[in-house]
This record gives C-alpha cells, structure tokens and sequence, in this order.
C-alpha cells in the first residue's frame, strides 16, 4: 500500500487505527529537541523546514507520520510521501503540493543518482520554501552523506534544522514496548518489558513485533504474561 494521505484528517497508515504512530506513542529518550519542533512545526507554530536522520528504529519515520498525524488532526492539509516505494510513485506527483499545509518526505536516500526525483525534489523544495510551507525530510544518512546526483539538492537539505536521532537507551525500550501495549489495551508487566529487552535482538521494529505474538498468546491460553510464559513463547519461536 503506497501511504499518501494527502486530504485534511485523513492518515490511510497501513496499520490498525489504535497503532497509528502519533506523538504520544513516541519515546523520546536522547531526541527532545527534534520531538518538539516536529510538533511545533505540524501546528504551524514554527515555520522551518526540518531534516531528520538517524539509523533504523530510531523513530525517523516515526517522528514523519506522527507530524502528519498531528497535523491532519488539526485540519491542515498534509502528504506524507514514502521514497522506499518511489518504484511504484511519480515524481510528477510532487507537482501543486507548495499549496499544502505540511509535506512529509521520507527515506530521501533512496532516490539518490535518479534525476527525475531529484530534480521534483528540488522544485518542491524551493516552491515550499517561497510560499513559506515546511517540508519534514526523512533519511539514513546525514545531508553531507547522502548520495545525491543534484548538489543543489543535497545543498538545500542542511540548510534548516537538522537533528541526527540517537538510539534508544534500554530503559527507554522498556517505555516504549510498555506504551505500546498499552495502546493495544493489554497489560506488559515491567518485569517482562525488562526481559524482553535484555533476551531477545533489541531494535525497536522487532520488538514492537513481538507484542502480537505475546498478545495473541495470552488470548489464547488465557494466561496474564509473566516472563516464565514469555520465555516459554519465545523458545517456541523459530
């Protein structure tokens, strides 16, 4: 599914509207500072342009859609354009979106020696910068290491706010996996967040993936999770 919302209050994530990635569902650990001018600028109380980077699982793409989330709940008009799929999109889609509200551009890195992207990426920047619009960049790399074709381009992308996101301590994780299942409306005892996080491979996506099955599991065996349950789950798993 290509994630394009683009109407006013209108976010078709692929994900249940309970797990939609808002602002209250992101731990914020090391990355205050990017959190609230994402916020600041979805609300249109701060006019920049802002350019997030940081590895997988440091909440980049987050941080985007929870901006679109906000702003869309707010009545703006926003689109959030997902580059991991640009096979699938067309650069010309870019074109007329100076007009909105809030424009999301995420995985920046993946379109890099493509001209035709580049180039409809540097339009919209200078059009959304003329008519004073913010445009939010998402990517792995930082602006000086992104291998892009266009130096204009890559020029324009360090001019604003730039935040390099910084991992997630293990306490931190424990917050998140505890909000999240809490979003699912079921209970992760502190002691077991603590194991999962300590036992199992520690990013955040994999994690975050291992609520379904516990969830799933105690429904299933009408059992409360408790870390002998858990370790019995997890050496089932494959």
């Amino acid at each position: 599914m290509t994630l394009i919302p683009i109407h006013s209050g209108q976010i078709p994530l692929a994900l249940d509207a309970q797990q939609q990635p808002g602002f209250d569902l992101f731990v914020i650990g090391g990355n205050g500072a990017a959190c609230e001018n994402a916020k600041k600028i979805a609300t249109g109380d701060l006019q920049s342009n802002l350019y997030l980077w940081g590895a997988t699982g440091t909440g980049v793409t987050h941080l985007l859609q929870a901006a679109c989330k906000l702003a869309a709940e707010q009545g703006r008009q926003t689109a959030y354009i997902p580059l991991r799929e640009h096979a699938d999109l067309d650069p010309g889609m870019l074109e007329n979106m100076e007009v909105l509200d809030l424009v999301c551009v995420d995985d920046i890195d993946q379109i890099g020696g493509q001209p035709a992207w580049e180039q409809a990426l540097l339009h919209l920047y200078n059009r959304r910068r003329d008519s004073k619009h913010s445009v939010l960049i998402g990517a792995h790399a930082s602006p000086q290491n992104l291998e892009l074709g266009l130096p204009d381009l890559k020029s324009r992308m360090a001019w604003d706010l730039v935040y390099h996101l910084k991992a997630l301590a293990d306490e931190d994780k424990i917050e998140l996996l505890q909000r999240r299942a809490a979003a699912r409306a079921f209970s992760l005892p502190q002691d077991v967040a603590a194991y999962l996080v300590t036992r199992v491979r520690r990013d955040p996506h994999h994690l975050i993936a291992l609520l379904d099955k516990l969830q799933n599991a105690t429904l299933a065996e009408k059992r409360k999770l408790t870390v002998p349950f858990v370790k019995s789950i997890l050496d089932k798993t494959p």
